[in-house]
């Protein structure tokens, strides 16, 4: 270990077993369980309302709570002045997304999450600073960006592979952008977010398979805390029991806001991952739904932004601010896996628009 490393680690009242580098950080195996040490790459204020979070979710299983140094800090600074932060981490391995047990373990997680996540005692300040996104504004954002490209394609007199595929399939996700902004325009979008905004709902903001762990409860030498809400684990009907206990990772994109967009985000991850199957879909809504219901409005956000074509905005949005002569083969293949899934992810929205009526 960089003896830089060793410096931050004495700053904490813990001994350390051993250590190892993963990617971007390093885990250190302590006499108060696993740790993990990275650099900071937030500002003070942004860290602090993580460990509000956090620590407002302390009775909740697994969370990677920031521990703080022996003066009393969150963040610590090495001889060079680079700071770190020190954070719990845990023996486990990601949520599988081609697993279902797993795949059920994590929307029950995170229903659980978001319903402790509400009346979080937040200061007007800190409600102000991290409240998310408008999605009308980044919406229209990302509909301006699209033509844009599109645009900039077009008026190109040799093509590349990319930008013949790109210009072929732009116009039905285009039509999809365009009809999800009108419902939102339409929707009762702008009072979800003042509710969230007035209750202190919280979402996770990147509730990805990366930052869901099955944590293997045998190597966890801190000893297992047993979680508050088993019966509402069990009777959201997890297949794989053993494995239900879980830990979420990662609250840096944290924010107040509607807590379906969190739903949106690992419903359209999983389904991407498993072409769009309606089952696996539908199991995920109804864990979630089982443990903490959506009214309409909420549904219909929801299926707003899966009609929403963010994955080929992203694509779009990374070509754009790439280098545009040569563009990597792994693009035009995502570009081509996203056109091939569009009938499945039809409908899945079809089926998920049926609830709505």
């Amino acid at each position: 270990m960089e003896d830089r490393n060793l410096e931050v680690f004495r700053q904490y009242n813990i001994k350390i077993y051993n250590t190892y580098r993963i990617r971007g950080a390093f885990i250190a195996e302590t006499d108060k369980g696993l740790k993990l040490l990275k650099s900071l790459e937030s500002s003070k204020n942004r860290v602090e309302f993580e460990y509000t979070l956090l620590e407002y979710l302390n009775d909740y299983p697994y969370v990677d709570l920031y521990m703080r140094n022996n003066a009393g800090e969150i963040i610590t600074e090495d001889g060079a002045g680079s700071k770190y932060i020190l954070k719990n981490w845990f023996p486990g391995d990601e949520c599988n997304l081609r697993n279902e047990s797993d795949i059920a373990n994590g929307a029950a997680n995170l229903a659980l999450l978001h319903g402790l996540l509400r009346e979080v005692p937040l200061n007007e300040e800190q409600i102000a600073k991290n409240t998310g996104p408008d999605l009308l504004e980044l919406f229209d954002k990302r509909n301006r960006e699209l033509k844009r490209v599109r645009s900039y394609i077009r008026e190109k007199k040799k093509k590349n592979e990319f930008e013949v595929c790109y210009i072929n399939c732009y116009d039905e996700f285009y039509e999809q952008a365009q009809e999800a902004t009108r419902l939102l325009v339409d929707s009762n979008y702008s009072k979800l977010m003042e509710e969230a905004k007035e209750h202190r709902y919280v979402c996770h903001g990147n509730y990805t398979y990366h930052n869901v762990i099955m944590v293997n409860t045998a190597q966890y030498s801190s000893g297992l805390k047993p979680s508050p809400r088993r019966d509402l684990i069990s009777a959201a009907g997890i297949k794989n029991r053993a494995r239900a206990e879980m830990a979420t990772t990662n609250f840096d994109k944290s924010c107040i806001g509607v807590q379906c967009t969190d739903l949106y985000f690992y419903i359209r991850k999983c389904l991407e991952k498993n072409d769009w199957d309606i089952d696996i879909g539908s199991m995920i809504l109804n864990t979630y739904t089982d443990i903490l219901p959506l009214d309409r409005d909420e549904r219909k956000l929801l299926y707003i932004l899966l009609l929403y074509p963010e994955k080929f905005w992203k694509i779009t949005n990374f070509y754009y601010n790439g280098k545009k002569s040569w563009v990597p083969q792994r693009n035009i293949q995502k570009l081509i896996g996203t056109w091939e899934q569009l009938e499945g992810r039809k409908r899945f929205l079809d089926c998920l628009h049926g609830t709505l009526n």
